[in-house]
Formats: structure tokens, C-alpha cells, sequence
């Protein structure tokens, strides 16, 4: 029994030194922390704002909505634990996508892009520009689009689908706000 006991004690010590040698291997692996000390920047605003804010903003502003069609009248809202997760996670999406959008270096779009209202849009070499002569404007607006999303995430997290509303105009504000500067032309 003594041997067997033994035995054991040894083959945790073992066990739990391999997983430690391992984690050492792993930690070695990984990329020193100070080699990495600036932001990746290879997305555009452009990629952030289609790929982070407007889906995420559009799946917070259509959860709660009214319509009427041929079969009647209808209201939606969330109900279920997932369809509340899902606003969660896009209300989180548009906070982090704001930090996204305050990374300096990042281009507002690949050079030469262009847009498809050239008429009634900034190019997006004028963005940049603008962007460019006032970064604190810039991650100013980016700020008070975060802070619509801390508010939309806690009406969220609290199911509470008036403030759901209510917060989802701030957020329209916030993005409208904006845009009116860096990419709708002046009428």
C-alpha cells in the first residue's frame, strides 16, 4: 500500500511537472509583449464601420419595432435569452468598435476607394483629411458613440425594452452627429 501510495505521488508530481514544462514551452512561444507595441491597423474605418458598428447598430435599432403589413399590425421585441444575448453582444460590438475607430494610423479606406454618392458623400481622401486636421473631434464623436452603445448595453443586460428604445435615438444620434461631419456633404 505504502509503495502504491508511492507510486501515486510521484506520478501526480510527474503529471503536474509535465503540464508545467508545457505551459513554460507555450509562455516561450508566445511573442514578447513590447514587440507588439503598436495597433494591427491593416482594417479600414471603413471595414470597422461595416463589419463591427452598422450591422450591430441596425440589430439593436430593428429589436424593437412596429409594423404593419397585410396580415395585420405587429409589434417585436426581444424575448428569448438568446435574441437578449445577441443585443448584448452587438451592443459590446459597437463599444469595442468604437476603441476601433480611435486607433491612430488607421485609414479611413484602401487608397483610391471612392464611394458611390460622390455627389452627396466625402470621398474618402477628404475623411482622412478631415479626420487628419482634428483627431480630437474625431475620437471625440467615436466616444459618444461608445457611450450611447454603455447605455444600450444596459438596458440590455437589464431586459428592459423602453430604455431599449429610448437609448437605441441616442445611438442614432450619436452615428447621425457624425456623419453629418465626415461623410455627408453639405447641402
Amino acid at each position: 500500500m505504502k509503495k502504491a501510495l508511492t507510486l501515486l505521488a510521484f506520478g501526480i508530481l510527474a503529471a503536474c511537472g509535465g503540464a508545467e514544462s508545457q505551459n513554460t514551452a507555450i509562455a516561450a512561444a508566445a511573442p514578447d509583449a513590447a514587440a507588439y507595441s503598436e495597433f494591427n491597423t491593416q482594417a479600414t474605418i471603413r471595414d470597422v464601420m461595416n463589419a463591427l458598428i452598422d450591422i450591430n447598430a441596425d440589430l439593436l435599432w430593428n429589436s424593437v419595432r412596429a409594423e404593419a403589413n397585410e396580415t395585420g399590425y405587429h409589434e417585436y421585441q426581444p424575448e428569448t435569452d438568446e435574441e437578449w444575448l445577441a443585443l448584448r453582444y452587438a451592443a459590446v460590438s459597437i463599444i469595442e468598435g468604437g476603441n476601433a475607430l480611435m486607433i491612430p494610423g488607421r485609414r479611413v479606406a484602401p487608397p483610391g476607394s471612392t464611394t458611390e454618392f460622390p455627389l452627396y458623400e466625402y470621398l474618402p481622401d477628404e475623411v482622412q483629411a478631415k479626420l487628419d486636421e482634428d483627431r480630437i473631434a474625431w475620437d471625440g464623436f467615436a466616444q459618444g458613440l461608445q457611450a450611447a452603445a454603455v447605455q444600450l448595453l444596459d438596458a440590455v443586460n437589464n431586459r428592459d425594452v423602453e430604455k431599449l428604445s429610448e437609448y437605441g435615438a441616442l445611438l442614432d444620434e450619436a452615428c447621425e452627429s457624425c456623419h453629418l461631419n465626415y461623410w455627408y456633404r453639405p447641402e
